[in-house]
């Protein structure tokens, strides 16, 4: 059970002394401003700290000032009362969590510079983050949801970080990142990017990670920007969906373990000249539902992808020059005029060990109303731009899973 620490301000000075070790096994939980400020004594506090309802003074200010490491987690859920949670000294905390404090509109804390696991959600009125210069440098998971924060100023220096999470907060114009890394390559769930549903108002939000080379999932939704240029290596999923993107280039990606490219509406362009290799669990391959999209043709070195490789939409050009093989199913499907010969021809070469379904002139490309899904009914002589096939094959033969963040509490 949590250990409730009633201190009033005549026991103050006594109770700090008599917690010599600064230290407890189970939760603290701090009501009153005394107790806040009884902590001030220990600079490095070793347990979980939660403050509660009546913790702020009058003016709904929560004072931790004086404390400069907390060896477990700070806590603050549910109250309608407090402004501002100040701790200035504080310079390390386990996990910080701070959850459905609708008034909170400050939290000062610009010694800060790592964190464990740091989660922000349902702060109805923070509008900035008090973390300083440089900031905070290395955390774990971050998660930041229902916020009206405007900037991420003292997370943008994040040299380590586990996963980041940051959706509907409807005034963040900009997500911008400079760390390398993110997480291990691992099979669990760290290492993951999951953005969306920020700046919903003014068109989406501008997306820029420009020293990011490695993350174990990527997933970006609803942004008008997207800036990946170091981006190599990407062990699972990656993931676009219903962006107001006019071009995604990864001019320097090698490896994917999938890759989903979704309903993104303007969207014209897709650029990843030196990805080689889609190699993941499911390895899936699907570009669909782009409507402005017309060629398929930004993937030059392309030469396995080993799960299925579905293309549906508005496209009438598909390059593929170096594809050698596709370990599932084929299916590609457009509204436009397609020749589907190239297409039959990669299984007739045995480049995809599955089944091939190819049409064009659709009137819902890929569902199961379309008008035919037979690629020897659809198929078209003659139509302009077919997939290009490699030069030796000749006659010698959804969605990506969603983040979910490990936050110990």
């Amino acid at each position: 059970m949590a250990i409730i620490t009633y201190l009033f301000p005549a026991l103050a000075i006594i109770s700090t002394a008599a917690a010599a070790t600064c230290s407890s096994s189970s939760t603290t939980t701090i009501v009153n401003p005394a107790g806040a400020s009884a902590l001030a004594a220990c600079k490095t506090y070793s347990g979980d700290i939660e403050l509660a309802t009546g913790a702020a003074a009058e003016q709904g200010k929560v004072n931790l000032n004086g404390v400069k490491e907390i060896v477990g987690q700070l806590s603050y859920q549910d109250d309608n009362t407090v402004t501002t949670i100040e701790a200035g000294d504080l310079q390390s905390v386990g996990n910080l969590n701070f959850g459905n404090l609708t008034v909170l509109s400050a939290v000062n804390m610009p010694a800060l510079g790592s964190v464990a696991n740091m989660n922000f959600t349902g702060l109805g009125s923070l509008q900035s983050l008090g973390f300083g210069t440089p900031g905070i440098l290395t955390a774990g998971n971050v998660l930041i949801t229902n916020t009206i924060l405007t900037n991420l100023k003292g997370l943008t220096g994040l040299t380590s970080v586990t996963g980041v999470s940051i959706s509907n907060n409807p005034y963040l114009a900009s997500i911008e990142l400079d760390v390398t890394s993110i997480g291990s390559t691992g099979g669990d769930a760290t290492g993951a990017i999951d953005i969306g549903a920020n700046e919903v108002a003014s068109g989406g939000q501008t997306i820029n990670f420009p020293n990011l080379q490695t993350a174990v999932q990527i997933t970006i939704r609803n942004a008008s920007t997207i800036e990946l240029p170091m981006l190599t290596n990407v062990s699972q999923n990656l993931g676009f969906y219903g962006n107001l993107v006019k071009n995604i280039a990864l001019p320097n990606l090698t490896f994917a373990g999938g890759i989903v490219i979704v309903d993104n509406t303007q969207l014209t362009n897709i650029s990843m000249p030196m990805l080689t290799t889609i190699n993941g669990t499911n390895g899936t391959y699907q570009i669909a539902n782009n409507t402005l999209l017309k060629a398929i043709d930004g993937f030059e070195d392309l030469t396995t992808v080993t799960g299925g490789l579905d293309f549906t939409g508005n496209f009438t050009d598909v390059k593929l020059p170096k594809l050698a093989t596709v370990g599932g199913a084929m299916n590609v499907q457009t509204s436009a005029v397609f020749n589907c010969d190239p297409i039959n021809a990669l299984q007739n070469n045995q480049v995809v060990r599955g089944a091939v379904t190819c049409a064009g002139s659709q009137s819902n490309p890929g569902s199961s109303t379309s008008t035919s899904t037979s690629s020897s009914a659809s198929s078209t002589t003659g139509a302009a731009a077919p997939l290009s096939i490699p030069s030796f094959v000749g006659g010698t033969s959804i969605l990506a899973g969603l983040l979910q963040l490990l936050l110990s509490m």
